[in-house]
């Protein structure tokens, strides 16, 4: 009997060229739902997904659902996906959940961080992870930029010409600068994200710290809705979907958000 079961995921985006699949590309949807078609009778198994990452973006927790045919239970799925998904790619938690959940729909946010790598010289363990980022930044400036982003606005003029959606109204909550040591991070958390918007307020917002252009701007931005405005386009690998948050609790979620 066919039942809905929901994954958590966790996967290094370096290698892929992002969620979803893509002709002639390695992507992450692409082997999970291979590996999960073999599992059920090699029966197609297409699965929804919270929120598509962009080639080189990492995923702390990502959650997808899916249908599925085979009698394979919870845990007998979850051991293995483990083995036949490669190292990049780890289940955390598999349950079946109602015929209404629905991976996209059923989100009540998403959590995105975003990495620097501090360090003068740049750490080969987190090139991987982290935007090497050592010049001086102006902090003061920096958070009164970070101060005009939370409410609930268009968010055109961070969002990339990619983006197919037309309502671009979002409710961000959290938008924070925090660093310890070597290692640095913004943090964004609210109801919806469009194509690029993380990584498009990074770059502007690296503008802003390294004295390019005023925190005010980015009221003007914001006001207008036109992307040139802003600043670039932060490179991916310092991406990462931190958490998903839903109404009930998330079984993939780690409890440590530090």
């Amino acid at each position: 009997m066919s039942r809905r079961i929901r994954l958590d995921l966790a996967y290094d985006g370096t290698d892929y060229a992002g969620w979803q699949v893509q002709l002639g590309q390695i992507t992450v949807q692409s082997l999970v739902e291979a590996a999960l078609t073999r599992l059920n009778g090699k029966r197609a198994v297409s699965i929804r997904v919270a929120g598509r990452t962009d080639a080189g973006v990492h995923a702390r927790q990502q959650v997808c659902d899916f249908m599925f045919d085979g009698g394979a239970s919870d845990d007998d799925l979850a051991h293995a996906l483990r083995h036949m998904l490669p190292p990049a790619i780890r289940p955390l938690a598999v349950r079946g959940v109602s015929g209404e959940f629905n991976a996209r729909k059923s989100a009540r946010g998403k959590h995105y961080r975003y990495r620097l790598d501090r360090s003068r010289y740049g750490s080969p363990v987190h090139a991987r992870y982290a935007l090497h980022q050592p010049h001086a930044m102006d902090l003061d400036a920096l958070h009164d930029a970070l101060g005009r982003l939370p409410g609930r606005r268009d968010w055109s003029g961070f969002t990339g010409s990619a983006c197919d959606v037309d309502d671009r109204v979002r409710n961000l909550t959290v938008a924070a600068y925090s660093a310890r040591g070597g290692n640095a991070r913004f943090d964004f958390e609210g109801d919806g994200f469009l194509t690029h918007m993380v990584r498009n307020l990074v770059g502007t917002l690296l503008q802003i710290a390294a004295g390019k252009r005023e925190a005010a701007e980015i009221d003007e931005i914001l006001a207008s809705g036109d992307r040139r405005l802003a600043g670039p386009t932060a490179p991916p690998h310092g991406l990462h979907l931190w958490c998903v948050h839903y109404d009930d609790v998330e079984p993939g979620r780690m409890p440590d958000r530090s």
